[in-house]
C-alpha cells in the first residue's frame, strides 16, 4: 500500500511538473506590433552628395544643426500615423511595412504618393530608417524632403542638389 501511494505521489508530481504550460513565455511581436507607438528622434544625420553623413541632431544635445526635439511618429493599430512636424504641428497618414517588413511606406496629404524609407533596425526599443534621394529626382517625397533640406539648409549653404542621405534613429516615447 505504501509503494502503491508512493508511487501515485511520485506520478502526480512528475506529471503536474512536466504538464505545466510555458505561458510565462512572452509571444513574439510582429514588425507592425513593435511599429505601434509613439517614437521621437534620438538622432538624426544626412549626408550630401558623396560626403561623409553628419549629426544633425542628437536628443539632448548643444549645438545641433536643426531642432528636432518636437518631430514625433505616432503609429497605431490598423495603419493610421499622426506625425508631429518640426515646428510642432501635426499630419495624419497611413502607414504600411512593405518587402517583407524592411520598408516602411508613408502616405499623407503632403505626400500623396507613397514615401518609402528603408528600415535598418525594428525593435521594441529602436526604430531606425534611411533614404537615399537623387539630386534629379522627381519623385513627390524626394522633393519633399529636397525642400526640407534645402530650405532649413540655406543659411549653412546646404543644398540637395547632388543627392542626399537621410538617417533617422529613434526611440519609444516614454
Amino acid at each position: 500500500m505504501k509503494k502503491a501511494l508512493l508511487l501515485l505521489l511520485m506520478g502526480t508530481t512528475l506529471f503536474v511538473s512536466c504538464s505545466k504550460d510555458d505561458d510565462d513565455t512572452p509571444a513574439v511581436k510582429t514588425k507592425s506590433e513593435m511599429l505601434v507607438r509613439t517614437w521621437e528622434v534620438q538622432t538624426g544625420s544626412i549626408g550630401l552628395g558623396t560626403a561623409t553623413p553628419i549629426t544633425g541632431y542628437t536628443k539632448g544635445g548643444t549645438g545641433n544643426l536643426i531642432d528636432m526635439s518636437k518631430f514625433k511618429l505616432e503609429f497605431k493599430t490598423g495603419g493610421d500615423f499622426v506625425q508631429t512636424s518640426l515646428d510642432g504641428t501635426s499630419s495624419t497618414g497611413k502607414w504600411a511595412l512593405t518587402d517583407n517588413d524592411t520598408k516602411l511606406s508613408l502616405t499623407t496629404t503632403q505626400i500623396p504618393t507613397p514615401d518609402v524609407w528603408n528600415i535598418t533596425t525594428l525593435s521594441e526599443t529602436n526604430f531606425d530608417i534611411a533614404r537615399q534621394i537623387a539630386g534629379n529626382s522627381t519623385a513627390p517625397g524626394d522633393l519633399y524632403w529636397k525642400n526640407l533640406i534645402d530650405t532649413f539648409g540655406k543659411p549653412l549653404g546646404i543644398t540637395s542638389a547632388a543627392g542626399a542621405s537621410i538617417a533617422v534613429k529613434t526611440i519609444p516615447v516614454k
